[in-house]
């Protein structure tokens, strides 16, 4: 039996049931799965579920358990680390309403550091069920230190203890060495099982919980405290912590001039919890007790006590089923991308996949989680399309799993997003701190504004409509800041100069849109503009547009013309000393004198006139005035990842990272010369690779240089 517990926490964990019920639906668990989900409001379909379990059912399923998941409280660690079952702890995040803050991800890198297995996404889980193992997990706390201090800073005077349930009560009840002493005590907690049987003080108080959102419960305590207070006159008042507390401790302190002593769970690692910051903003604390430095650090009025044995020097274990790549099931197989797919790694993740697609074994299902993945450019997009390519050669289903912001937009940018399954419910996964400093050290300031004003901009009505403004300003403000395109992509001054560019060219566009449509329809039938869709920034789809220059049938009459790159047997890299293939000249089609060509389409090709439309595309966001060259559908098609470019760091995938231009150093450099795919690619990784808005500038004026070559021809 696998046992699924949240424990009395008044927050949902719906995101867990979730990945319970993905797990059951791809057949991963092939036992009995029981659900304690507490207040979560949905549930997993083929589970048994229950709210509540008693104390003493609960120990009987912990017995017959075969692996435990829980949510990451130093209480179930302590509950379970007698236990030889196997079990594993999920954090809960703020985001999601799972929790009033993100502590549990402080206790969960605390956590893994001590041993104990944390599943951030449900593909961790998938790995444990599998490669399962017992840890050595955080030993029991002494409390000594505490109960010393506290035997040391207060007499025995008359003593009120106020305490909710789960893991604030047990750390109550840890400090027994300290509240027996005082025989003139009395309780306030929820009622329970455990705390009926282990309170036994005749004064004795039963609160009401949850009292998030819960009005009716938080007017119960108020009401509670006005008599419990007066009555019972508490010299001294100890909290563990929890909301439900507040009532009973402000009372205390206005009523009865009580001293109040906050003593903070020891999960706070970080930041204080929303009551005990509230008490010490009033200053009604004559105690804030802290187990952490950094929280200590922060607030100078607290008293640091460290939790005793989790020094520095105690051994730590290392979770080897964090590090597999690949886990197979008979059915499913899961591969686990790495945190940067980009080309350093992206040709390994590739062949990684090409193990797992072997003719020896069948897979009706091959899972890719992403769930560490935060970085992934024009490379890791095309390891990905490859993935899918081989799936479909394998008739076998390709599913996307825990696909973050960034990757997403990515994704959906690309003309390919159509093409991947991605799987909704696991998208609830949870970065680490150290990842999620990663991405954040990769999104600049700059960026980040944007895409929160846009985000701001398309909530607010009234303020909607600023939106296309800031829009047709920024075209990628829509771009997750997370996403690594190019620096170019983002640059104010370069769609400054673009908006400049496009209104002159557009200028003279009108003025000579008139006789060039006038010559082109007297020389052949057919439209005044042409226009194709091209694949711009991330490969995502728009239509170029430009004056035709051939006859109106071309597309039909292009297999009886001689491609001329495709007839060169081979061409150089950068390096000058490399092979590259026909089938990679075959990706973009070149003849100097192509006979579809009309007579004017010649004299409009050899001054650019053709496209002087693109400006309209420049200023719509889809083209810049200087960049790469914009490819067609058929060349990304036939990308490869094998082949290397540029000192082996950039493949061909790479010139997708930047936004495609009307001219570029492809255009100024090889017009009339460029007879490789492998030159093209080079010449738009050079422009990558050196740009700056000098370097723009520099290539708009030697592209109107160029106009002036008689031996100039378009590409």
């Amino acid at each position: 039996m696998l046992l699924i517990t949240v424990g009395t926490e008044q927050y949902q964990f719906n995101a867990l049931m979730q990945w319970i019920e993905i797990l059951i639906k791809y057949q991963l668990i092939n036992e009995e799965v029981l659900v304690q989900y507490g207040s979560s409001t949905y549930l997993p379909d083929g589970a048994k579920a229950y709210r509540w379990i008693s104390d003493q059912d609960f120990s009987n399923l912990i017995d017959k358990a075969s692996l435990i998941i829980s949510h990451c409280d130093e209480s179930i660690a302590e509950l379970l680390e007698d236990q030889d079952t196997p079990y594993v702890l999920v954090p809960r995040l703020q985001r999601f309403r799972e929790n009033v803050d993100n502590h549990q991800m402080e206790v969960a890198e605390d956590f893994e550091r001590r041993g104990v297995a944390i599943a951030r996404s449900p593909g961790d889980l998938v790995k444990f069920i599998k490669l399962q193992q017992t840890s050595e997990v955080i030993p029991k706390i002494d409390e000594t230190q505490v109960c010393e201090y506290l035997k040391d800073r207060y007499p025995s005077q008359k003593l009120m203890l106020i305490t909710s349930l789960g893991g604030y009560f047990r750390y109550m009840y840890s400090m027994k060495s300290f509240w027996e002493n005082f025989h003139d005590r009395a309780w306030v907690s929820i009622r329970s099982v455990t705390t009926e049987k282990q309170i036994e003080d005749s004064h004795r108080y039963w609160g009401h919980i949850p009292v998030k959102d819960n009005l009716p419960n938080m007017i119960r305590n108020l009401v509670l405290a006005f008599k419990v207070i007066p009555r019972e006159k508490p010299e001294l008042v100890i909290s563990t912590g929890s909301g439900f507390a507040l009532p009973y401790l402000l009372l205390a302190k206005w009523i009865c001039h009580s001293k109040l002593a906050y003593i903070e769970s020891k999960t706070r690692l970080q930041r204080l919890s929303l009551p005990a910051w509230l008490l010490m903003k009033l200053r009604v604390l004559d105690l804030l007790l802290v187990r952490s430095k950094a929280i200590s650090d922060r607030h100078p009025q607290s008293v640091y006590i460290p939790v005793s044995g989790d020094s520095e020097s105690r051994s730590y274990v290392h979770r080897d089923y964090k590090q597999a790549s690949i886990v197979t099931f008979d059915e499913v197989a899961f591969i686990y991308s790495p945190e940067r797919l980009e080309f350093s790694t992206a040709r390994e993740f590739l062949s990684d996949f090409q193990t797992i697609c072997n003719p020896d074994e069948f897979y009706t299902k091959i899972v890719i989680d992403m769930s560490h993945t935060t970085f992934m450019d024009g490379a890791g997009l095309g390891a990905l399309t490859n993935c899918l390519r081989i799936a479909k050669a394998n008739k076998t289903e390709l599913v996307l799993w825990s696909v973050s912001e960034a990757v997403s937009s990515l994704i959906s940018l690309s003309s390919l997003s159509n093409l991947f399954v991605i799987e909704p419910y696991t998208n609830t996964f949870r970065f680490s701190h150290s990842i999620q400093r990663n991405r954040v050290n990769n999104i600049t300031p700059f960026s980040l504004l944007l895409f929160r004003l846009q985000t701001l901009l398309k909530k607010i009505p009234v303020l909607r409509i600023f939106y296309p403004i800031l829009k047709f300003c920024f075209p990628s403000i829509d771009i997750d800041p997370g996403v690594p395109v190019h620096p170019s992509v983002r640059d104010p001054l370069k769609r400054l100069i673009d908006i400049i560019g496009a209104l002159i060219g557009l200028g003279f566009t009108a003025i000579l849109f008139i006789p060039i449509a006038i010559a082109i329809i007297l020389e052949s039938k057919g439209n005044v503009l042409f226009a194709q869709v091209r694949c711009g920034l991330l490969s995502k789809p728009f239509k170029i547009w430009k004056f035709r220059s051939m006859v109106q049938n071309a597309e039909q009459l292009k297999m009886k013309v001689t491609n001329q790159v495709s007839a060169s047997t081979q061409s150089a890299n950068s390096s000058g000393n490399e092979q590259v293939s026909n089938s990679a000249n075959d990706k973009f089609f070149k003849n100097a004198d192509d006979p579809r060509v009309t007579r004017i389409g010649k004299f409009l090709r050899r001054t650019s006139l053709d496209e002087f439309p693109q400006f309209w595309n420049v200023l719509v966001g889809d083209m810049s005035l200087v960049g790469t060259r914009p490819p067609t559908f058929n060349e990304i098609n036939s990308y490869e990842l094998e082949v290397e470019y540029q000192d082996e760091r950039y493949t061909e995938w790479n010139r997708l990272d930047v936004r495609p231009g009307i001219t570029g150093v492809w255009q100024v450099n090889g017009r009339s010369s460029v007879r490789s795919f492998a030159e093209v690619v080079n010449y738009d990784i050079e422009y990558r690779k050196n740009w700056s808005i000098w370097y723009d500038l520099k290539l708009i004026v030697k592209t109107v240089l160029v106009l002036f070559d008689k031996n100039n021809k378009a590409v």
